[in-house]
């Protein structure tokens, strides 16, 4: 079956089903008993996953080979039906059922039929999570039997054509695969959820290394490295929930590549991605750089503490390269140098100050105004990037000590220096740790209470070992690029590619024109990118830049106060993209309380305010770290975490109530529901919508999904669901209509466009 073949059977609404090993006769002879149990385990499980993928980038092509393995976790004898998609752009190549040493095939359906099976499957399964396989390629497996406590083991291969953005190329891998399992499916269905979590591996070779800059994917923490003979090696591990694997492969057409990727709904600004990447270290002409490390040597840093602070210093003193200068700087009740100005990175210099580190004592209090003000001191050069980390574990307690005086200080002498500041255990002031990051372009890192310094101080010196160009800003795009996270722009570093997240108004192709400085020179870079009035795909663009802006946001409160109009920002964060901060949790606990009183989060914000001379000990630090990891996201999968986390403190304490707080959130798309009386309520409903009923699997709800299929998402929550539209709410339930009135169809279609 070619890709054309594909694609026009996917445009009539399913691409293509595979049926391989029907048992219906089993069912009508009644070999396979009903299982009217609800919301026990599945009781035929997938027990891992294995993914390979070798890229061709030449060709732009993929080949995959998925290898599953089920198990019969019950004393009798099971039938398994499993259900998996096929991307878009996707050939079907091969599958291989086994049992025993018996190999199994399987056969492509016209699209109509495959319509009728998939509609008949749901229907008889009343499984609301198969809705989200509507629109994409399915294969079907069915066996019969699986032994008690047998396994089974599934082999698939396709070979995917790779989609291309710009200076990307892109790989989609879909996880949101159904294995359903069931006695006697026709006689007694089963509401039951698919297993969604399990060991699940996926690893992609990627030939002609020096093709591409770093890769990113938006969805799932991955792991890169190079392998021999011009390799690449991506490999990501989890068990969480399916959610589709999206990578994207950075190509080295330029000396900066980047690209945009947007995503769009009608009447409303769009939303963007731009990958800036440059190449790896070593390729182009690196700025040299002037580094300040600042050590805190007082008692509370002995011990451990003080040990792994000396290892972090040493990773960073080794990897300054001979055109590079460092000063090295330890505080407690007085501030000492390692020399009095910089000194070169030559061998000589660098064991020398590694001497000076070794014979450290820890002792004394903690002078971090007369620390900061001599790191600060020297004027920093054009044609060098001036760079300070600043490590300590205390609050200021002599000389100056309150943090906003100190602040402010710093600020009047900084001249462009790029501070990384890190706030090692709870007793920090991170009020004085988040400004010093916020007049710049550094970073602030906390790091808790028994975790290793020197791992934290390592991650950051193999970001920032190679500048590429400095002062970076976008100068012009074809529309008005607004909203952007992170904003200023970091500095670009070799190996390290910069992810920006915003919002555009207006649309067009034309060029994207950034600009930054090397060595003193100002350097301009163009390419050519798109920006759509509308774009469907793409959806994971809004959450991250959600994440971002309320990381942003809850950072400017703690520091500036709680002022009105950014409350009200991180509160419609809340409602809309389902991010939870600490002025928000109550979203979770009171959703219909949050929409009726917007002063809620304002009330909750004020009682929180701290002084900045307050904002010390272990809940200072944790929220302090929660803006910090949400300023930072970059895949769906830390938001998840963090979102999960802080929903999670609701209950304080309370391990029972974490858990039944968890399961009762979910956020799909651009929304955020929780549990209410068994339905998925969106936080966004109130009651002066009108709501118009809907019972599942009802020919009702297979034509909604037909004429919106963005549903899907949120319609897999399950039978009972009520989600908000403008003016208009959709309430799915047993007791709904099955059948539309003239004119509600569209009411329920042009309250919800827009909006999911």
């Amino acid at each position: 079956m070619s890709i054309n073949d594909l694609q026009r059977v996917a445009t009539a609404g399913l691409a293509g089903l595979l049926i391989l090993g029907a048992v219906d006769h089993l069912h009508a002879q009644g070999w396979i008993e009903p299982n009217t149990h609800r919301h026990m385990p599945t009781p035929v499980q997938r027990v891992r996953s294995d993914v390979f993928i070798r890229v061709d980038a030449e060709r732009r092509v993929a080949y995959v080979e998925v290898e599953e393995i089920f198990r019969n976790i019950t004393g009798v004898m099971m039938e398994g039906d499993y259900l998996y998609p096929i991307p878009q752009n996707a050939v079907f190549t091969d599958f291989s059922l086994f049992i025993g040493e018996e190999e199994l095939r399987g056969e492509v359906l016209p699209a109509d039929e495959a319509r009728r099976i998939y509609e008949e499957i749901v229907r008889r399964k009343k499984d609301p999570a198969l809705i989200e396989l509507v629109g994409q390629g399915l294969l079907r497996s069915r066996v019969f039997p699986i032994d008690p406590g047998a396994e089974r083991r599934v082999i698939l291969r396709y070979t995917q054509l790779l989609g291309k953005d710009g200076d990307l190329l892109r790989l989609s891998y879909p996880r949101v695969a159904a294995n359903v399992f069931c006695k006697k499916c026709e006689e007694a269905p089963v509401d039951r959820r698919p297993l969604r979590e399990h060991p699940f591996t996926l690893r992609i070779t990627v030939q002609g290394a020096e093709r591409f800059a770093t890769p990113y994917s938006p969805t799932h923490s991955i792991e890169v490295r190079e392998r021999e003979e011009d390799e690449l090696e991506i490999t990501h591990r989890g068990s969480g929930r399916a959610r589709d694997f999206e990578l994207f492969l950075p190509l080295r057409e330029s000396f900066i590549g980047a690209s945009i990727v947007a995503h769009a709904l009608a009447g409303e600004p769009g939303y963007f991605m731009l990958l800036i990447a440059p190449p790896a270290a070593g390729r182009e002409t690196e700025i040299p750089r002037d580094v300040t490390l600042v050590l805190d040597v007082s008692g509370s840093m002995s011990g451990e503490k003080m040990e792994q602070a000396r290892a972090a210093l040493d990773q960073i003193l080794d990897g300054l390269r001979t055109e590079d200068r460092f000063r090295l700087i330890t505080f407690n009740s007085v501030v000492r140098s390692f020399r009095r100005d910089f000194a070169r990175a030559d061998r000589r210099t660098i064991r020398e100050a590694r001497d000076y580190l070794a014979g450290v004592r820890a002792e004394g209090s903690t002078n971090i105004m007369d620390a900061l003000t001599e790191a600060l001191a020297p004027e920093a050069e054009d044609d060098r990037l001036s760079m300070i980390v600043f490590l300590t574990d205390g609050k200021p307690t002599v000389s100056e000590t309150d943090p906003a005086r100190i602040a402010e200080a710093a600020e009047k002498i900084r001249d462009g220096e790029r501070v990384f500041a890190f706030g090692v255990g709870y007793d920090v002031n991170t009020y004085l740790l988040d400004r010093m990051a916020e007049g710049g372009r550094g970073t602030v890192s906390y790091v808790r209470p028994g975790e290793d310094v020197e791992e934290a101080v390592s991650s950051l010196t193999r970001k920032i070992a190679h500048p590429a160009l400095s002062d970076l800003r976008i100068v012009r795009a074809p529309a008005q690029l607004e909203d952007f996270y992170p904003n200023p722009l970091p500095d670009l570093f070799y190996g390290d590619e910069l992810v920006l997240f915003g919002r555009y108004r207006g649309d067009g192709a034309g060029e994207l024109v950034l600009e930054g400085r090397r060595a003193g020179r100002s350097q301009r870079f163009t390419y050519r990118v798109d920006l759509p009035r509308r774009e469907s795909d793409n959806n994971f663009i809004p959450r991250l830049w959600a994440a971002r802006k309320a990381g942003a946001l809850t950072a400017y409160v703690r520091l500036h106060g709680p002022e009105p109009e950014v409350i009200e920002e991180i509160r419609q964060l809340g409602l809309r993209y389902g991010i939870i901060t600490e002025y928000t949790s109550y979203l979770v606990e009171e959703p219909q309380l949050a929409m009726r009183e917007p002063e809620f989060a304002l009330d909750r914000a004020q009682r929180l305010a701290t002084a900045p001379a307050e904002q010390v000990g272990g809940e200072a630090f944790k929220r302090a770290e929660a803006s910090s990891h949400l300023r930072d996201t970059a895949q769906l999968e830390d938001a998840d975490r963090l979102v999960a986390g802080a929903a999670a403190a609701a209950y304080r304490g309370d391990l029972e109530g974490n858990v039944r707080l968890e399961q009762s959130v979910r956020h799909v798309g651009r929304r955020l529901f929780v549990l209410r009386d068994e339905t998925w309520t969106d936080v966004g409903f109130h009651h002066s919508l009108q709501v118009i009923g809907l019972a599942p699997f009802s020919d009702a709800y297979f034509e909604l999904v037909r004429r919106m299929p963005e549903l899907k998402q949120y319609l897999a929550l399950g039978a009972r669901l009520l989600i908000a539209g403008d003016g208009v709410a959709l309430e799915v339930a047993p007791d709904g209509q099955e059948s539309w009135r003239p004119g509600e169809l569209d009411a329920v279609l042009k309250g919800l466009e827009g909006s999911l």
